[in-house]
């Protein structure tokens, strides 16, 4: 089960929407998809989603938004190779990179780097959900912030 609240205070032109999130597995929650709903950008057409395995099933549900709105997502995340089998099981459109638990967020910022300008072009506009563990979103988040995405489009999930 997923609880998503999102933080009531007024926010500023460019401050992000951030958004808390307790993680718990219960697989006969139906609440998840509705709660995925809440956070769903409904304004943007594309979505990018960054993290690690805890954010696989958020991601998941985001998807399904997405594609049930007729929206592009994508994403990277950071991965122990035994958790990739899983993104194929669930048809998650998202490259894996191998996790770097010394230096979150290196290698999905390394991955970034290396996407053809054409493809950036693409999605520089999107909303950027960024999940996981603590320093992974703030490298990533920072990361962003260098290529010039404004923090209106990042959503952070804090799991």
């Amino acid at each position: 089960m997923f609880h998503i609240s999102k933080h009531t205070t007024q926010l500023q032109p460019d401050e992000p929407d951030n958004f808390e999130l307790t993680y718990s597995v219960d697989n006969s929650d139906p609440e998840i998809m509705v709660q995925a709903k809440e956070l769903y950008n409904k304004q943007a057409t594309h979505h990018f989603f960054a993290g690690d395995e805890s954010t696989v099933e958020i991601f998941n549900a985001l998807k399904e938004i997405a594609l049930q709105n007729d929206h592009e997502y994508f994403g990277i995340l950071e991965l122990h190779p035994d958790y990739e089998a899983v993104l194929a099981m669930l048809k998650l459109l998202v490259d894996a990179v191998p996790e770097v638990p010394e230096k979150p967020a290196q290698g999905a910022i390394q991955w970034m780097d290396d996407m053809h300008p054409n493809c950036w072009m693409a999605w520089q506009n999107a909303t950027f959900y960024l999940s996981g563990g603590e320093t992974l979103i703030s490298n990533f988040e920072q990361y962003l912030l260098r290529r010039k995405v404004s923090k209106r489009q990042i959503r952070i999930i804090k799991l």
